[in-house]
């Protein structure tokens, strides 16, 4: 019985090694998939503007930390709140012109196991109140687009990654814990069998023993019984 316990946890490891690597797989899939679009999308609860838009694999609170990581390593300074607000700010990836550029992020999907999140890009040129679009400034836009379908795209993928690998590494070490609990199992059933065995050998012995003393007295009574009928 503990055998077979201790296979199907060897097997539950084979099986977190394979959801890694599938993980990969379809990750790698979806960078492919991932396509920005542009849109009217809502900047606040009144008001519509033009934006760039994507939907990624991951639910609000990680698109927006990856977003926000992202760009700080890209040296821009912002505000965070449900919408990040950078203002005045240079970002050659996208425009040789200073831009304001907020960002906002909304769920599309809250399944656990398949969040998705719509990320609405909206930027300003220069004093223009007006968000720009491809009809305004194609170049910015296709741009944006860029650095959404990779460097955003694989900055979303790798943290999915890595949330899979700690998943897959903390069951793997709960597995492996009950691998070494199941082996000291072993060793103390190992040494109860062992005892059992030896205390099997000595009430053998003890029969023999006390079939051979009945022996004698059955003998004793016999010949007791014969010296009575003389």
């Amino acid at each position: 019985k503990n055998i077979n316990k201790y296979n199907r946890i060897m097997s539950m490891k084979k099986f977190c090694i394979l959801f890694a690597a599938i993980t990969i797989a379809a990750v790698s899939t979806a960078t492919a998939q991932s396509r920005s679009y542009e849109a009217l999308a809502n900047i606040d609860k009144k008001t519509q503007a033009n934006a760039v838009c994507i939907d990624v694999s991951a639910n609000v609170k990680d698109a927006q930390e990856v977003m926000e990581k992202l760009l700080k390593n890209a040296g821009l300074k912002g505000k965070c709140g449900k919408i990040l607000s950078y203002e005045k700010i240079a970002f050659s990836e996208i425009s040789t012109d200073y831009i304001n550029m907020y960002i906002g992020f909304e769920a599309k999907s809250k399944n656990k196991n398949n969040p998705v999140t719509k990320v609405n890009v909206f930027v300003q040129k220069g004093i223009s109140t007006d968000y720009e679009s491809s009809r305004s400034d194609v170049t910015l836009v296709t741009n944006l687009k860029y650095f959404l379908d990779s460097k955003y795209t694989t900055a979303i993928n790798n943290n999915n990654l890595e949330q899979s690998i700690n998943v897959s590494q903390k069951d793997v070490e709960t597995k492996k814990k009950e691998v070494e609990k199941l082996k000291k199992d072993i060793t103390v059933y190992e040494k109860n069998i062992k005892k059992a065995e030896e205390n099997i050998k000595k009430a053998n012995s003890d029969i023999d023993k006390l079939s051979k003393e009945i022996e004698t007295l059955n003998q004793s009574i016999k010949q007791q019984n014969s010296s009575i009928q003389r």
